[in-house]
């Protein structure tokens, strides 16, 4: 992901503190969703991801863009 203020990518596997919190009225099979704030490290501004079990990934709500997309990625198809 990269933050939106001022640039900084946050490569996957990045260590550091969040806050986790159970996001009421949204389960997936019984499993519940969890929303993550944490900080950038360059600039502090707040981030927020939330799990998507679906499909074993994350979705960015605020602060950040996401730039990798695994279903853009297809095995075997060459251009």
């Amino acid at each position: 992901v990269r933050c939106n203020i001022c640039g900084y990518y946050i490569f996957k596997g990045s260590k550091f503190n969040s806050r986790r919190e159970d996001v009421t009225g949204e389960k997936y099979l019984g499993i519940q969703i969890f929303r993550f704030y944490f900080e950038c490290p360059n600039c502090g501004e707040e981030l927020i991801m939330k799990t998507n079990p679906q499909n074993s990934d994350c979705i960015v709500e605020y602060g950040a863009t996401r730039y990798y997309e695994p279903w853009h990625a297809v095995v075997g198809d060459y251009v």
